[in-house]
């Protein structure tokens, strides 16, 4: 085996998850999702660091002793199982799963690193999972099969439970952001394969630091598609998102566009403040999830206080109901924050029609409907 490839390539997916590493470092936040993908990388550097030591000693590069050899292999199958399971982790909180919660859970997934230590410590005295031979040298187990199980289970277990949720999530953002989270299996069992039919070519660490990647910069692409004051959608998301349904040949009268905007916003700000202003944002933006909570319906913040909402309907009837609700939903907020002020939205909505053949021209038309609301409003 070329050990030096081996080294080689470690040494370079080592560098890699740590950029990775130190981008999020530089921007924790202390939430407990992001706390466990930062445990999941370390466990990673660390089993690639244990893989280098490994191949030096295998590759004579350096003399160590056979315990040493013993012990650098022993540290690799322990943390590969462990990231496994702080990416368990990392998924379902990602997931708002009540996983963390319940200690029986917690317990049961731990029970794979259980295994891979008493593995590791029986490989010592019976080559359990492997073995150093007479010349210092790595040699597979009789039962490695067993470790890579319970390496991979961890994530079959999340990339199923994370697809079934991007199925049912009925949150735009959300469901983008579970199809990201089970794509993470795609890159080691694709790279695993190859080295079923090439088993000399190290390619285990490329595949994991690919998968850290990919979900990494996904996710950061994600979240440049957020706006930051309401949590909504923001634009450039909007634009992308309805790009995407009118593509797909909508049917006539049935996808409708809101615009929305907070009536007498500039009082607001001038009487009570800029804060203030951002708090009565942030009200209207919850309003919006609460109203649409059960729904498929888009919803985005198209910039200063006017937002945008898509959504399938039958009729105007729906659409006016809709409207309704979320009404009713802010005023419920109003009167739980105990607001000083009159705080409401005026609504205008189109349906699709084939004449509007551009995004623009959609959008357009319902700002329209806003505009000529407000000015039936301030007559």
């Amino acid at each position: 085996m070329d050990y030096l490839w081996i080294i080689e390539i470690d040494i370079f997916c080592s560098i890699v998850l740590s950029i990775v590493l130190y981008s999020l470092c530089k921007n924790y936040d202390r939430q407990t999702r992001q706390r466990y993908y930062i445990k999941a990388i370390i466990t990673g550097l660390v089993t690639f660091a244990a893989e280098i030591n490994s191949a030096l000693i295998d590759g004579k590069v350096f003399a160590a002793p056979r315990f040493v050899n013993w012990l650098m292999n022993s540290v690799y199958f322990v943390s590969s199982v462990v990231m496994g399971y702080y990416w368990l982790c990392y998924v379902e909180v990602a997931l708002e799963s009540n996983f963390i919660k319940q200690k029986h859970l917690v317990l049961l997934a731990k029970l794979p690193v259980v295994i891979a230590v008493i593995g590791v410590i029986a490989s010592y005295f019976s080559g359990f999972f492997f073995y150093i031979d007479s010349s210092n040298v790595y040699r597979r187990g009789q039962f490695i099969l067993l470790h890579t199980i319970i390496c991979h289970a961890y994530t079959i277990i999340t990339t199923a439970h994370a697809f079934i949720k991007s199925l049912k999530c009925k949150v735009y953002l959300k469901a983008v952001e579970y199809r990201i989270l089970s794509m993470f299996l795609l890159f080691p069992f694709s790279i695993g394969i190859i080295q079923m039919f090439f088993p000399k070519i190290p390619t285990v660490s490329s595949g994991i630091t690919l998968a850290f990647l990919y979900v990494y910069i996904d996710l950061q692409n994600l979240l440049i598609s957020v706006d930051t004051l309401s949590g909504l959608n923001n634009r450039n998301q909007l634009l992308r998102y309805l790009g995407s349904r009118l593509k797909n040949n909508p049917q006539e009268n049935r996808l409708y566009v809101f615009m929305l905007d907070v009536n007498k916003f500039k009082k607001i700000n001038d009487v009570y403040g800029h804060i203030e202003g951002d708090s009565a944002l942030i009200r209207c933006s919850n309003a919006l999830k609460l109203a649409n909570r059960d729904t498929n319906n888009f919803i985005g913040r198209y910039g200063g206080d006017e937002f945008i909402l898509i959504s399938d309907l039958q009729n105007d009837g729906e659409a006016e109901l809709l409207c309704e609700k979320i009404r009713k939903a802010l005023q419920v907020i109003c009167i739980e924050d105990k607001v000083e002020y009159d705080l409401s939205f005026s609504f205008g909505y189109v349906s699709y029609k084939k004449e509007m053949k551009t995004i623009q021209s959609f959008i357009a038309a319902a700002d329209q409907k806003l505009y000529e609301a407000k000015k039936a409003r301030d007559a």
